[in-house]
């Protein structure tokens, strides 16, 4: 926990600089600046940095196919952070990203702020009408392969949220194409014969189908209304198996031992030598996250093997540092 509170202190001072980066890009001579397109200045984009092992882990979605205009963004921001801070990698969470689109429906006078999640928006952006007047209908299939969507899980997901969320939230609609066709009786009206006794049929209450198939079709709700400007849409979270949650555990176990062996090389390279009580002790010391004494002593052992550290001879609780 301390671990992710820091993180969220240090994002917001790396997101501070950033904007006055900009700012100051902005307004340096043409000369010396560096040259911000113009598609990138129409989008806002804030940034989280997040520690590798202090955050649970999530889908990556590495195919979507991000727009143009928000991949300069990144780009930006890549280029800044990293001559800032050198050595350090960024890996974007395409799982975690939210975004403010802007949209103007046939009902409603002035546009209105959906907030969506990026998959929730990269789905949105396939019927955004650009001046056509032909509507856009599509199936699961045509806008996985527009989003890049892979996981037919999360896509499904996605559009159950935008099209059968409650009310107030529904911005596209769903066309069921099984429930469209109507069966017809091969008899006639004279092929019945007549009978005395009358009975009300009964009314078959037809459920909705919340499973998405292949045949549905989806189109821009041009009847959605509602009198809030900024509508919150939450994408229907994945239900976690037992066989995840276990996959996340050994992920996060893998990340720590990572952690550990990074804390041991540093102070053994700065002591040179130190004493195993000691050493454990300054390592859980630089932990953020809870360590066992077992677990530091299985780190060292695994570096003893791997040469970067040895046993004093004559003293085998007392360690030396290999350059």
């Amino acid at each position: 926990m301390e671990g992710m509170f820091k993180d969220v202190e240090l994002s917001k001072n790396i997101l501070s600089s950033y904007s006055a980066h900009l700012s100051g890009l902005e307004n340096a001579p043409k000369l010396n600046a560096t040259p911000i397109s113009s598609s990138s200045r129409k989008v806002d984009m804030e940034v989280q940095v997040l520690t590798t092992g202090y955050w649970p882990v999530h889908a990556q979605y590495p195919d979507l196919i991000v727009p143009q205009v928000l991949l300069e963004k990144r780009e930006e921001f890549d280029t800044y952070y990293k001559s800032k801070y050198q050595g350090r990698r960024i890996v974007w969470q395409n799982g975690l990203g939210n975004c403010i689109v802007r949209a103007s429906f046939p009902k409603i006078n002035g546009p209105r702020e959906l907030n969506v999640s990026l998959c929730q928006a990269l789905v949105l952006l396939c019927f955004n009408l650009d001046g056509e007047e032909e509507e856009i209908k599509l199936d699961i299939g045509q806008i996985m392969k527009q989003t890049g969507i892979s996981d037919r899980g999360e896509a499904e997901r996605v559009l159950q949220s935008l099209s059968m969320g409650r009310e107030g939230t529904q911005v596209l609609s769903r066309i069921d194409i099984d429930s469209t066709s109507i069966g017809h009786s091969d008899k006639s009206p004279s092929d019945t014969p007549l009978s005395m006794s009358t009975s009300t049929p009964r009314k078959k209450h037809k459920t909705l189908r919340k499973a998405v198939s292949d045949s549905d079709l989806f189109a821009f709700n041009s009847d959605f209304n509602s009198n809030q400007r900024r509508i919150r849409i939450t994408n229907i979270q994945m239900k976690e198996t037992t066989n995840d949650r276990k996959k996340t555990h050994e992920s996060v176990i893998l990340d720590r031992l990572h952690l550990i062996d990074a804390a041991i090389v540093r102070i053994m390279k700065a002591r040179k030598t130190m004493t195993h009580r000691d050493l454990s002790g300054e390592v859980m010391n630089q932990l953020k996250f809870p360590a066992k004494g077992v677990d530091v002593k299985k780190r060292i052992e695994s570096l003893i093997e791997r040469e970067y550290m040895e046993r004093v001879e004559g003293d085998s609780s007392r360690y030396n540092y290999l350059a």
